[in-house]
């Protein structure tokens, strides 16, 4: 073949290890008529692989697509080949959430950075999963032994959500991490937590509602959507309901935050921390038609977008 160029392909997991994989297809495709011309199977990653591909003038303004059993399909880029030119890319893949399990570091091995969330966590007494099973107190062996897919996804989502919740500190005075105003969880799911916190956390949240354009990196949302994720022993005041959403991209949560009543008859406040895959609103809207037949933001998700933007942060948990 004349003018030819050589494409060298290597496949990453989020924390930049190479990702390890079976019967991949790489095909290669060209921009100007989206036409597939040249395709490879059964490839095993890694090590990399090199394809040999014509060059301009032949052929130019070229793309790959991976497709990998395990890894969400990824596309190259668009590149164009000179003769004997080679051409690297160290493509980062994104996990299939089905294809892989969660393996949790037990309770006396969390790393220490997750001791408030294990100081929280004793102190609530009457855990449970959201249409599923009551946990009671989640420490300790109760932590270490559950088994039921439901449950691992809620806690896999906990450790999610901890980890944002420390990272984002409230910004009307920049001082203290959203997390550190939860007092105790109550209920947990695959993308969200319920929890009692201090009032100060409600006071903090409706202030930056109500001067939301001193607040660019947050938006208002309606409260009033987050009603029925509020168990109904604590009585809400849906009128007293408000609710910001941060503006990543991906990975962004919503504070949705109510009062309500205890079991005593005493005003309590209540945490509604909600964790989206995606943040751009028409994105957003078709997921929430996604979720209604999947369930929900998958857990396995946001841990790809956590590991990405902080990789060297341990979880709590890693996919196996």
């Amino acid at each position: 073949m004349s003018n030819q160029g050589f494409f060298e392909l290597s496949l990453l997991d989020v924390a930049a290890r190479p990702a390890n994989d079976t019967n991949v297809k790489v095909t290669f495709i060209r921009v100007s008529d989206n036409r597939e011309f040249a395709r490879s199977t059964n490839l095993v990653f890694p090590p990399a692989h090199r394809f040999v591909l014509p060059a301009f003038p032949q052929e130019r303004n070229l793309f790959g697509e991976v497709t990998a059993p395990r890894f969400r399909q990824r596309k190259t880029g668009i590149f164009t080949l000179t003769d004997g030119e080679t051409i690297p890319r160290n493509l980062t893949l994104f996990r299939q959430p089905g294809k892989w399990a969660a393996s949790f570091d037990a309770w006396d091995q969390l790393p220490n950075h997750l001791q408030p969330l294990k100081t929280v966590l004793e102190r609530s007494s009457a855990l449970k999963v959201k249409g599923g099973e009551s946990l009671g107190k989640f420490t300790q062996a109760a932590y270490d032994g559950v088994t039921k897919d439901k449950t691992l996804l809620a806690k896999a989502a906990l450790l999610n959500l901890y980890t944002k919740l420390t990272e984002m500190i409230e910004p009307t005075e920049g001082a203290e991490p959203w997390f550190s105003f939860v007092q105790e969880v109550v209920e947990i799911g695959r993308e969200r937590f319920i929890a009692v916190v201090n009032q100060r956390m409600e006071q903090l949240v409706r202030a930056i509602s109500d001067n939301i354009g001193q607040f660019p990196e947050y938006k208002k949302t309606p409260a009033q959507n987050h009603f029925g994720n509020f168990p109904a022993v604590y009585n809400i005041i849906k009128s007293r309901m408000v609710s910001v959403k941060s503006r990543e991209d991906h990975g962004n949560v919503q504070l949705t935050i109510a009062q309500g009543k205890d079991a005593t008859g005493n005003d309590i406040f209540l945490l509604d921390a909600d964790i989206d895959e995606n943040g751009k609103l028409m994105t957003h809207l078709a997921d929430l038609f996604k979720h209604k037949f999947n369930g929900g933001t998958h857990p396995f998700d946001i841990h790809e977008f956590l590991v990405l933007s902080s990789p060297n942060r341990p979880l709590g948990y890693t996919l196996v």
